[in-house]
């Protein structure tokens, strides 16, 4: 199973119970012990799954469901919440606040673990989430920009970053470096979104190699900077020694530069937009 997990949980045994059980995974996991600390990290690490304990030292599990499905980045997120009870009112008020799940305590890992891969498939089968960054991609992403079709007198602005030379990268370092370059890319634009307070912000991805990102039009003017300074500093990291030195890569006998971002932003005033194709052409620069 792969994936990336956010547990918000202050309670040790139940920690390390499930920290272990996916430790034996390829997930991708982090940890929050409490209320605050939990909605930080999943602004930034953007989780495709988040387990969360409906007891927290310093604010309610339940209103940290409340908040988390009010935060257009991490709306889609699957949500599990750990009850320490069984308890009738607690599971109606923790579905209620947006949870996809609820489990009591004591629990069993193992079927923790089952119902999380199962999720994660069902996200993945119905073109919700991208299976290698975990970003809302398909049914999501095509929402998103219907949405700005019904907004045009807003303030938005819509940014593809586009990654340019993965071909030769992926030829080279193969598929799995690939998908771990776009993953790091994903925590990049993540982590830039989560410096500010701005809860409206969209990331998704939109295939080929390109990452959509829908904010104000004052974030975006600081973000591109943002994200284009630590991807220099980061890209050398994925490639090795010599290919770092030269600043290219070898390919069917070609030199090809190392990845770079290119990026396209459309305003409301780039348009007007009728539908999501004059909206994606504007994107592409046709």
């Amino acid at each position: 199973m792969e994936g990336r997990i956010l547990i918000i949980e202050d309670h040790e045994g139940n920690r390390k119970l499930l920290e272990k059980q996916f430790a034996e995974t390829d997930i991708d996991l982090a940890v929050a012990t409490s209320g605050e600390q939990g909605l930080a990290k999943a602004v930034s690490f953007m989780p495709q799954v988040i387990v969360l304990s409906t007891t927290l030292p310093d604010i309610s599990g339940i209103e940290v469901a409340k908040k988390l499905r009010s935060i257009k980045r991490t709306e889609h997120v699957f949500m599990m919440m750990l009850g320490d009870e069984e308890n009738r009112k607690e599971r109606l008020l923790s579905l209620d606040a947006g949870a996809n799940d609820f489990v009591t305590c004591p629990f069993d890992p193992e079927e923790i673990t089952l119902r999380i891969g199962t999720a994660l498939k069902r996200a993945n089968r119905a073109n919700r989430t991208d299976p290698t960054t975990g970003l809302p991609s398909g049914a999501l992403l095509q929402g998103e920009l219907r949405a700005l079709l019904k907004r045009p007198e807003d303030e938005w602005t819509l940014l593809r970053f586009r990654v340019i030379n993965m071909e030769p990268f992926r030829e080279v370092y193969g598929f799995m470096a690939g998908a771990d370059l776009l993953r790091g890319i994903a925590r990049v634009l993540a982590e830039a979104l989560a410096r500010d307070a701005v809860e409206e912000d969209f990331l998704g991805y939109g295939g080929h190699d390109d990452f959509i990102v829908i904010t104000i039009p004052d974030r975006a003017i600081g973000l591109e900077e943002e994200v284009r300074v630590q991807f220099e500093t980061e890209i050398g990291s994925y490639y090795g020694f010599f290919e770092r030195q030269r600043g290219t890569i070898e390919y069917a006998g070609k030199e090809y530069p190392l990845a770079s971002l290119r990026v396209r932003t459309v305003t409301p005033e780039d348009g007007p937009f009728y539908d999501i194709r004059s909206l994606t052409e504007a994107l592409s620069g046709r």
